[in-house]
């Protein structure tokens, strides 16, 4: 082996170590770029994390706050609703003996009233309550009816005036006393299709609507 070969193996050999020294420093820079890299990455997602964790720890307990007035005022509707159906059933049984003491009060103050059928229209005038206390005076006469019996009311059926020639509208009579009023009811049960006004028939029966 020649001089020249050998310094020149040498020079190798002696290079090869710093060559090997630079290219793992090299490499370490490498690595520590990267975890540097790798580091800032995980920070910021770690940072992003907590932000949507603190957002949803948020909203959830927005949430919880809302549900707690939904179930408070649920629970007061609940009580409000108790309350006005226990207020409907008291109005509802009062209204039920409402409506029978009503029925009742009608069903009395009909009692005493007759319905007079035949009677020419509008012959009552002015005065309907004298004039039809006179008429049955007259039609059933003294010996029935010693004075013309005392009437609270007297009118015409609430309907419309009927045309001339046309059958004419009852009347309805209230009676002041109760005894009187079966009196006439009687006597018109035993004089049926007797019974005349000026040469009118007339009937009278027991007014009950």
């Amino acid at each position: 082996m020649s001089k020249a070969t050998k310094v020149s193996k040498k020079a190798e050999a002696d290079a090869s170590p710093a060559g090997d020294s630079t290219a793992l420093a090299s490499i370490a820079t490498m690595l520590e770029d990267h975890r540097a890299s790798i580091a800032v990455d995980f920070k910021s997602t770690f940072a992003a994390l907590e932000l949507r964790l603190d957002k949803m720890q948020t909203t959830i307990k927005e949430h919880g706050q809302r549900m707690d007035s939904l179930e408070s005022h649920a629970e007061l509707h609940a009580q409000r609703i108790q309350a006005l159906e226990e207020r409907y059933v008291a109005l509802a049984e009062n209204n039920t003996k409402l409506t029978s003491k009503t029925i009742d009060l009608e069903s009395r103050s009909r009692r005493n009233n007759i319905r007079l059928i035949g009677v020419p229209e509008s012959i009552e005038g002015p005065r309907p309550t004298s004039f039809f206390a006179d008429l049955l005076s007259e039609v059933l006469g003294d010996q029935i009816l010693q004075s013309p019996p005392e009437l609270d009311r007297a009118h015409r059926a609430l309907t419309a005036i009927p045309q001339p020639g046309s059958r004419p509208r009852p009347v309805i009579l209230r009676l002041h006393r109760y005894q009187i009023k079966e009196l006439i009811i009687r006597e018109a049960c035993k004089s049926r299709g007797k019974l005349q006004y000026r040469g009118s028939p007339i009937w009278w029966i027991t007014h009950q609507k």
